[in-house]
């Protein structure tokens, strides 16, 4: 019984402790955090969720504006007078470590904003160049840099908007494949929609072209390999190794095709090359293009243009990814 009492009267003192130790944070004592008394001090902040992180895919439009968030007065009454606002990008490092940064030079970001008397907020409008996305997320932090007011304070907890910015390829999605092909070096070899059509006749071969950037898909076979390689039928189901054909498009024309392993791959000297007799145009009526292309490898076909293998193939749009 002796050693609960002394138990207890232990926890006691930390418990108090505590309490002490929280009523001295001057973080609380400052309304950065905590229980919030929205007549003490007046919070200045960009409200978000819980990961203050804001994900934008963009189709390549050129500069376009857009509305991210806004900043916001968190208090019981709106704004008694103008508050200005001072925006900084100056944190995205320190903020998000190890990623890719959206170019500074393609972005217009406000460096102050209004917060106008008798208002509760006001939006953060940015200025971004679309056409230099990439699919790879790039990656930018807003956050709010000081008030131009003594009486208002910035928020610990909402002080900074992440943003991540990707293209979008408007052609992206899941594709019905058939096609042709003559390899000069094996003639049993055929396109794989042809073998596959005689086995599963009632089943289409589809695949999916992923956004490479604003212009450019690259296709992955999901039916055979469910990788990026071109599948092919040789007396069985097989494929070219190291070749995985990309697509880049001006408005309606396919203009180029290359190898996403490499123009030439260094594993075995395969690249790809748009044949510019072929139809080679996307149909917005239809959803669908038309493409012919080379297979090129150097080192089995040794003598110029090294052209080893004609591909024609049409993609029919069957449904978004």
């Amino acid at each position: 019984m002796k050693r609960n009492i002394f138990q207890l009267i232990i926890s006691s003192i930390i418990l108090t402790a505590g309490f002490s130790s929280c009523l001295n944070d001057s973080d609380i004592e400052d309304q950065k955090y905590g229980i919030i008394d929205l007549n003490a001090k007046k919070i200045i902040e960009i409200p978000s969720n819980a990961s203050h992180e804001l994900n934008k895919t963009l189709l390549p439009e050129g500069i376009v504006e857009l509305t991210l968030s806004e900043v916001r007065l968190a208090a019981e009454n709106p704004a008694p007078e103008d508050i200005v606002v001072n925006l900084t990008t100056d944190k995205t490092a320190a903020l998000l470590p190890d990623t890719e940064y959206f170019p500074l030079s393609e972005i217009e970001v406000p460096t102050s904003v209004t917060i106008r008397k008798g208002e509760r907020a006001t939006p953060i409008v940015v200025k971004v160049n679309t056409d230099v996305l990439t699919s790879d997320p790039q990656y930018l932090a807003i956050s709010i840099g000081s008030v131009n007011k003594s009486d208002y304070v910035i928020s610990g907890n909402f002080g900074d908007l992440k943003v991540s910015f990707k293209a979008k390829n408007p052609l992206e999605g899941r594709y019905v494949l058939s096609g042709t092909f003559t390899d000069i070096t094996n003639t049993t070899m055929s396109h794989v929609t042809e073998a596959f059509s005689q086995f599963y006749p009632s089943e289409p071969y589809t695949v999916v072209l992923e956004t490479v950037d604003g212009f450019t898909l690259i296709f992955y076979d999901e039916m055979i390999w469910a990788d990026y390689m071109y599948p092919i039928y040789a007396e069985g189901w097989s494929g070219y190794g190291s070749f995985c054909p990309m697509f880049t498009f001006d408005e309606n024309d396919i203009v180029e095709v290359t190898n996403a392993y490499g123009q030439p791959a260094a594993a075995n000297t395969r690249s790809a090359e748009i044949d510019p007799a072929g139809v080679n145009k996307y149909d917005p009526a239809t959803k669908s293009f038309t493409v012919s292309y080379w297979m090129n490898q150097s080192s089995v076909v040794v003598d110029p243009p090294h052209h080893r293998t004609h591909i024609t193939e049409t993609y029919t749009f069957l449904e978004d990814l």
